[in-house]
């Protein structure tokens, strides 16, 4: 949440944690409901979240390619469908390991492809 805002051009300096002022830029703007915010992120989403601060764009991609796409949540669907689309997120063996929580090498590289496709 905090790395969005500020790749908005959020000020997120003060407020009682690292992250409160992230997490409320988050929750204002429909990114996140800030549940949880200590916790593990999966890969659904944070995926989720770039779409939202996308603005929700069309989905095109498809996800009956992979053999874990029946894994995918319903609120995750149409963002995991725009990120496969848009080359965000990489496959391993074809499969999106949706509910994998995210290392942050993906993390990085996730926000990496995003940060060069909304360029």
């Amino acid at each position: 949440m905090t790395v969005l805002a500020r790749y908005a051009g959020e000020d997120t300096t003060g407020g009682a944690t690292w992250y409160e002022k992230g997490m409320e830029w988050a929750k204002t703007n429909g990114v996140s409901d800030g549940t949880n915010p200590n916790a593990n992120i999966t890969r659904e989403q944070l995926v989720t979240m770039l779409y939202r601060y996308a603005g929700s764009p069309t989905a095109n991609g498809k996800l009956d390619n992979f053999s874990d796409s029946a894994s995918v949540s319903s609120y995750a669907e149409n963002a995991m469908q725009w990120a496969v689309a848009n080359g965000i997120v990489n496959v391993s063996n074809g499969k999106l390991n949706p509910q994998n929580n995210a290392t942050r090498a993906e993390v990085a590289a996730i926000l990496m492809r995003f940060c060069e496709m909304s360029k």
